[in-house]
């Protein structure tokens, strides 16, 4: 069996859980915790993992999966580093999913129909990601306007028909996510490959190789850049 540690701080909630994946491909929970967390990911992520852990019985996990963005910059950059930190205290590979993958994921699994997912992004914006029976077709960072004349045409369907999920249903209609948070379950069954991959390798998995994916430059990307000689 292989001990997989999963958290997720990006957005508006905390997401952490230990599961099983056993030897005939299932998954299996073993502790869970799942609640809407807005700007206290910082003092809350590491509690609700050691407690996970405690509950689980575990010393540490074979692998860490997490969740890489986008988001909230802080909470990006939160759960990145804590991934890294335990991943080069405890030695074990990490794992990276972009979020609104991860999201899209469980939705699809529920509805068992085409789903799309938007996260407030500020300037605008949402995070927007679109799932059918293809598989997850992408990440953008748009006006919620512009997304019909993005979607490639034979994708355009499943965005007009799909189920669509939101975190401001107030900007980007859609069912509201804060009162169905979102589970890692079918994105670690999808990511089953990529889990034994990074198992078989953990050199290529290491912490040094977890990158954040902030999909929008901050704003210090537009400042003027000075050199000193």
């Amino acid at each position: 069996m292989t001990k997989i540690l999963f958290f997720d701080a990006t957005n508006s909630w905390i997401l952490a859980g230990c599961y099983l994946k056993t030897e005939d491909g299932k998954l299996e929970k073993v502790s869970e915790y799942r609640e809407l967390h807005n700007r206290e990911s910082s003092l809350l992520l590491i509690k609700e993992i050691s407690h996970c852990l405690k509950v689980s019985n575990w010393e540490k996990p074979d692998i860490i999966v997490t969740t890489t963005g986008p988001g909230s910059f802080t909470g990006i950059r939160i759960s990145v580093a804590t991934a890294r930190n335990f991943s080069q205290i405890w030695n074990v590979p990490v794992l990276g999913i972009d979020s609104l993958e991860l999201y899209t994921c469980q939705y699809y699994a529920e509805s068992e129909s085409s789903v799309c997912v938007g996260i407030e992004a500020k300037q605008g914006k949402i995070y927007f990601g679109l799932r059918d029976s293809r598989g997850y077709w992408g990440t953008l960072d748009i006006a919620p306007d512009l997304i019909p004349e993005t979607i490639p045409e034979d994708r355009i369907g499943s965005y007009l028909t799909g189920i669509k999920f939101s975190d401001s249903p107030e900007f980007f209609a859609g069912t509201n996510m804060k009162e169905n948070l979102p589970s890692p379950e079918a994105s670690l069954l999808e990511k089953s490959g990529d889990i034994k991959k990074a198992l078989s390798k953990p050199e290529d998995h290491s912490y040094l190789h977890l990158v954040p994916n902030y999909l929008r430059g901050t704003y210090a990307d537009d400042k003027p850049k000075v050199y000193y000689t």
